[in-house]
Parts: C-alpha cells; structure tokens; sequence
C-alpha cells in the first residue's frame, strides 16, 4: 500500500478515466477514542444497459486521524478490502498492521488477538464506521447533537462550505470535538475527490482536513519499547525465564 498507488488509480486526485466514466466517492468513519480512520470509498461509473450506472472498478483510500492530522494508511481495489477495529487502546488492522494512538505510531506484522479476528475480515459482522449525526447549516453556523452533547459551530470567514446536490452533511463524535463530513445521499451521483470535504472540530474551531496532503504522509514505525506487536510473545518470554530459574536452582541444589 504505497502512497504513489494513489495517483494512479481510477479515482483519485489525478483520475485516470474513460470519456464516459466519473468518480463517485464516498467517506467512512470509525471512532476510536480521541482518534479515527477515514475510509474513502470510491466507485469509477460508466453507463451501463439502459442508461443505468455500473461500476468499472471500485477501490478506497484510508486514512489516521488524530489531533488535526492525517496518516495514509494505503489504498485498495477491486475485491482487496482492509478492514479495521478498536480493541484495547489499539487499532488492528487486516494487513497485520497494529496503530498505536498515544506515540502515534504502527508496528508491521502483528499477530491479531482471537477475540477480533472475525472483526478484521469478510466472514464477520465488520462495520467501517461509526454513529453518525445530522449536521445543520444555515450558511454561516453549523450544529450537531448526539443526545447528550451538542455543538453550535462557527463557520470561518475564510472557510467556503459548498454542499454538492444530493449530498449531505454527517458527523461522528470524538473523545471531545467532532469529525463532519458530506455524505452522498446517491450512490451513483457523481462526488469526485476535489468535492469530498471533512472538517475537524477541537471544541474550540473548526478545520478543513487536506486529503491531498494526507496522502504524502505516513505514520512512523513504533520503536520495540513501546510493545506494540509483541504482546504476544510475553507469555513465552515468561515461560522461559521460569525455565531458566528452575534450572539454576536445580544445579544449586546439586
């Protein structure tokens, strides 16, 4: 998952498309705590029989999110699916690949916990996103509730917030603020990239992500100290450091 596959997919900043094709896009996203990932899911449409729009390919970009920034986690297409999910203060993804928020940081080559593997492919109940809300906007002022927080948001003077026709706008709340997104109401209705719009919220303003730039950045690699990746082997660790006393005390004992 190389950030130069980006620019060359069907649907991406740079489209590589037939004369009858478009990009509809798609945004998914699931809330760990303070942090999220961003799934950009795309369908590359063309005129199907009887007028009727079918995918030639579908594909989808993902991203971390946490305090303001964007990490490119890589992209997928055709059947190729990453899947993802929050399990004890860490993100598991499909590929073997495991996020640590607090650094942040990603450990390669992870062995997944059994109680999530079902989460992290297609034979389970996997979901990619999480509750999302309704987001009002009367052209300056933005306001979103869950039920038991509500945010009325100021738009910035310098900030221009265009909603495409047949779109929406969604949001899912984080440890504290709220990530808001358009949400295409129509499959088949064309959103191409430079249309997808998602704005984070730190309770005190109100940003626009770059997902252009997302892609060019990645998250480093954890360092060994920190565990991550190798909770699993502490059980044969223990194991043989057991071994080793039980030995050094028979050979005392002798």
């Amino acid at each position: 998952m190389s950030p130069v596959l980006a620019t060359e997919s069907l649907c991406g900043p740079h489209p590589v498309l037939g004369p009858t094709e478009y990009c509809s896009f798609a945004p998914f996203i699931k809330v760990g705590k303070d942090d999220a990932i961003i799934t950009l899911s795309w369908d590359a449409l063309g005129s199907g029989m009887q007028g009727v729009p079918t995918p030639s390919m579908v594909g989808g970009y993902y991203f971390y999110f946490r305090d303001g920034k964007l990490y490119y986690l890589g992209s997928t297409t055709g059947a190729e699916e990453l899947f993802y999910t929050f399990y004890r203060g860490l993100w598991y993804l499909s590929d073997g690949r495991a996020i640590d928020p607090e650094k942040p940081c990603v450990t390669n080559n992870v062995m997944i916990p059994e109680e999530i593997r079902n989460e992290l492919c297609s034979c389970g109940n996997v979901s990619i996103t999480s509750p999302s809300y309704p987001v009002e906007f009367n052209g300056s002022k933005l306001h979103v509730s869950n039920g038991r927080v509500s945010y009325t948001i100021k738009v910035p003077d310098n900030m221009t917030l265009h909603l495409p026709s047949n779109t929406t706008l969604r949001a899912v709340f984080l440890g504290e603020g709220a990530l808001i997104y358009i949400q295409p109401k129509n499959p088949f209705v064309p959103l191409d990239w430079k249309d997808i719009t998602v704005l984070y919220y730190d309770g005190s303003s109100l940003w626009r992500l770059n997902l252009t730039r997302g892609l060019e950045k990645e998250l480093p690699t954890c360092p060994v100290a920190s565990g991550v990746g190798y909770l699993e082997f502490y059980p044969m660790l223990f194991a043989g450091l057991v071994l080793v006393l039980v030995l050094a005390y028979r050979r005392v004992r002798r």
